[in-house]
C-alpha cells in the first residue's frame, strides 16, 4: 500500500497560478489540528512551502518550453525549485474546520532563487498567517 504524500495529506483543493501570483484553497480536517483544536502553525508553513514550490516549478517549466536556446551540456540540465528558507508570522488562530485560502505574490525572480510572499486567510478573508518563502533554483 502506497503512503500518501504531504501534498495529498494537506488536502489542497485548488491551485491557480500565473507568472507573478497564485491562489489556492485547502480544506481543513483533524489532520491539520494541534491538541487544542486549532490549525497547527506547521501546517501553514508546509502549505506555503508546497505552494511556492509548485508556483516556481510552473514558472521554470514554462520557461523551458518557451526557450529557443541552442542546447549545450549545461543548458540540457533541467532546473527545479526547492525550498531554501521560510519565515512566518501567525497572526490569528483558526478552529480546524472549513478551509483556508492562500494568496502568493512573486517578489523576486532570479536565476538562482525565487522569493514569494504568501498570506493565508480564513473564509471571511481574515489574515491568519503571513510568510516569505525563498526557493533555490537548482539543476537536476
Amino acid at each position: 500500500m502506497k503512503e500518501a504524500s504531504l501534498l495529498e495529506q494537506l488536502q489542497i483543493e485548488t491551485f491557480h497560478c500565473t507568472e507573478q501570483a497564485f491562489q489556492s484553497t485547502m480544506k481543513l480536517s483533524s489532520f491539520h489540528a494541534q491538541p487544542f483544536g486549532f490549525v497547527n502553525g506547521g501546517v501553514y508553513l508546509a502549505y506555503g512551502e508546497v505552494l511556492a514550490g509548485m508556483a516556481s516549478n510552473a514558472i521554470l517549466a514554462q520557461e523551458s518550453t518557451s526557450s529557443n536556446k541552442s542546447v549545450d551540456l549545461d543548458s540540457a540540465k533541467r532546473k527545479v525549485a526547492v525550498g531554501q528558507s521560510i519565515t512566518a508570522n501567525h497572526v490569528k488562530p483558526k478552529r480546524c474546520e472549513g478551509y483556508v485560502v492562500a494568496r502568493g505574490q512573486l517578489l523576486h525572480k532570479g536565476g538562482r532563487n525565487h522569493v514569494w510572499t504568501i498570506n493565508i486567510f480564513d473564509e471571511t478573508d481574515r489574515l491568519l498567517s503571513h510568510m516569505t518563502v525563498t526557493n533555490s533554483i537548482i539543476n537536476v
